[in-house]
């Protein structure tokens, strides 16, 4: 554009108009230069921008935490028996944790298949560790009244039993009803005395296999024979 207008400018001045209208040549001494052209360039500056790179601090990587689990086994009917199913628990699981895994009922994969509870939903209020072998179990009068069949009664407390003294410290169960004494179905559905302690022996005979957890006694040995003695008879 600067260019257009310059050439203009040096042919007007180069030819020149007269005061009365006309045309005349201008000289190059006149000119002072006008008949030199400017050019004006542009110039195009192209940047690289690097593609950007995110680095990734090793700290900030994905890490996969390891929890640690814990068996417990837990009792439930299998018909008219009672079988024990091995689950997992995180960490160090309390009583009171393994016996909400057992009032929240069999598990609803194929390792529960089939299996029943007969703990009614809120039975179980506390379970407290005596810390001297035996652990008390604190039962609602209202579902245990009249969510339990008498007749299902002692597999129910079995449940119980079973499960709680397979925990480490736990060889004996006490209950108690709303906090008094309870008298439970015990060994050959004989009633206990309030608050009596019962255990898993008392209970054995409902499960499935009993054999299998049936403590063996080991086989007597027979005394030695006496070796018959070597001293000289007498004679007569």
């Amino acid at each position: 554009m600067v260019t257009i207008v310059l050439i203009g400018s040096t042919v007007a001045a180069a030819c020149g108009v007269s005061g009365e209208g006309e045309l005349q040549r201008i000289g190059s001494d006149n000119l002072a230069g006008l008949d030199q052209t400017t050019t004006t360039s542009s110039s195009t500056t192209s940047t690289t921008v690097p593609p950007s790179t995110t680095m990734v601090n090793p700290a900030e990587e994905a890490t996969t935490t390891t929890i640690a689990t814990e068996p417990v086994q837990l009792y439930f009917l299998d018909g008219s028996r009672l079988v024990d199913i091995s689950i997992n628990l995180a960490g160090d699981p309390s009583v009171s944790r393994v016996i909400a895994a057992l009032e929240a009922g069999p598990p609803t994969d194929e390792v529960g298949i089939g299996l029943q509870t007969l703990l009614p939903p809120r039975l179980i209020t506390s379970v407290a560790e005596s810390g001297s072998g035996f652990a008390t179990v604190d039962l609602a009068a209202g579902p245990f009244e009249d969510g339990i069949q008498p007749r299902d009664q002692r597999l129910a407390i079995a449940q119980i039993v079973l499960t709680l003294t397979r925990r480490p410290g736990i060889g004996q169960v006490q209950f108690t009803l709303d906090g008094e004494p309870l008298a439970v179905p015990g060994l050959d559905n004989v009633q206990t005395e309030p608050g009596a302690l019962v255990s898993r022996v008392d209970y054995q005979s409902l499960l499935l296999e009993p054999s299998a957890e049936t403590e063996t006694t080991p086989e007597s040995t027979p005394p030695p024979e006496t070796p018959p003695s070597t001293d000289p008879q007498p004679t007569s």
